[in-house]
């Protein structure tokens, strides 16, 4: 039992970002990410994360960040519209970025929960936060901090992945809380995308929102153009070498630089990358990203022997069966009523009986674990 915890906090972070090799290749710059800035609070102290024992936090939180004028309790996520061009340049690209998802009221209302939570640690951090690899990471901050869970519920996120997607449906499969990564990521693909089906055909999609911008040469994700196409690099695979793998049939870089408020999307197949400071210290400043996956549409619940990470939880659903139940909510059209309760009430957190299901699966998971060990940078 405790491998499995220290197994799941540590490789909390192998899903969205990657490293340092890249193809002979021209590069091709967003230019909404050049030429627009967003105002907005700028870090003057270095954080320094507290992690004893007695320091932490272990049930509910709730950061006390007040949500936008307006939005109450069962509302629907506020709207966002993308476009025809938009969806068809997200599926042949295999990733696109949205300027200003978030407007200011937003960004400070995530910005708050998100300072909040570092300086109230929960256990769920512990390993991740001693790695090294992130100041402050957490899986699954939706289901322990409510602040998260209304952003979910109730900012423009949804709308905009809906969209993107073509979808009438969204439930959220995985969320990931990231703080300065330290390390940065090689090249890679995503595979901790939660119980279903993330490589399939329009099945799911990844998300980024960043809190602050992008440096001018690390920390932010650069993508292989179309490589979601690509027929080579193994499902289990995280780590990949783009020659040894074959990924040079994919040249052309997409390099986003975004701004505060920002979104990336991008499919899980879609091979990227991310520098981290040379120092491997963000010093004063602040990298602050909410990512994760959702699910689109008629989703099923499919571990496929997998030990999956954002599946620790208790929820009697069967291989095969709908992806409904409050651990997996439904963000789009709208929440359920039920699904904020149980979530308010601790319903949706890790349990022993989940713990015990992701260390039944870990040996099958070997492959997965051991290309991740490749993957961050030393």
């Amino acid at each position: 039992m405790l491998y499995a915890w220290v197994a799941s906090a540590l490789w909390v972070s192998a899903f969205s970002t990657g490293g340092t090799s890249q193809p002979p290749a021209a590069r091709h710059c967003s230019s909404s990410s050049r030429s627009r800035s967003r105002s907005g609070v700028q870090p003057v102290m270095k954080w320094s994360v507290d992690i004893a024992p007695w320091k932490l936090e272990y049930g509910q939180q709730r950061s006390p960040a007040k949500l936008p004028k307006g939005v109450k309790e069962g509302d629907a996520p506020q709207p966002w519209t993308i476009t025809d061009a938009q969806r068809a340049y997200y599926k042949e690209n295999g990733v696109i970025h949205i300027p200003g998802l978030l407007n200011e009221e937003w960004l400070e209302y995530l910005r708050s929960a998100t300072d909040w939570q570092v300086q109230h640690p929960h256990f769920w951090s512990v390993a991740g936060v001693a790695s090294g690899l992130y100041d402050y990471i957490q899986r699954s901050v939706w289901a322990s901090n409510g602040a998260f869970a209304d952003f979910m519920y109730y900012s423009p996120l949804a709308s905009a992945l809906a969209g993107v997607g073509g979808a009438k449906e969204l439930r959220l499969s995985t969320d990931l809380l990231m703080v300065n990564p330290n390390k940065g990521f090689k090249w890679h693909q995503d595979n901790q995308n939660g119980p279903i089906d993330a490589f399939g055909e329009n099945t799911a999609l990844r998300w980024w929102v960043t809190m602050d911008d992008s440096p001018d040469d690390h920390g932010f994700p650069v993508y292989l153009k179309g490589s979601h196409r690509n027929k080579v690099v193994s499902p289990d695979a995280v780590f990949v070498d783009l020659e040894k793998d074959g990924l040079l049939d994919y040249p052309e870089l997409l390099e986003f630089k975004p701004k505060a408020g920002d979104l990336i999307v991008w499919h899980a197949r879609s091979i990227h990358k991310i520098d981290g400071p040379t120092t491997q210290d963000w010093g004063t400043r602040r990298r602050r990203v909410l990512g994760g996956t959702v699910a689109l549409d008629d989703a099923k619940y499919l571990t496929m022997g997998r030990a999956l990470f954002s599946d620790m939880g208790s929820h009697g659903l069967e291989e095969g069966a709908p992806l409904e139940h409050a651990y997996f909510p439904k963000i789009y059209p709208k929440s359920d009523p039920e699904e904020r309760a149980a979530a308010r009430a601790g319903k949706c957190v890790r349990t022993s009986e989940g713990m015990s299901r992701l260390a039944k699966n870990m040996f099958a998971s070997i492959g997965e674990m051991t290309s991740w060990t490749k993957v961050y940078n030393k």
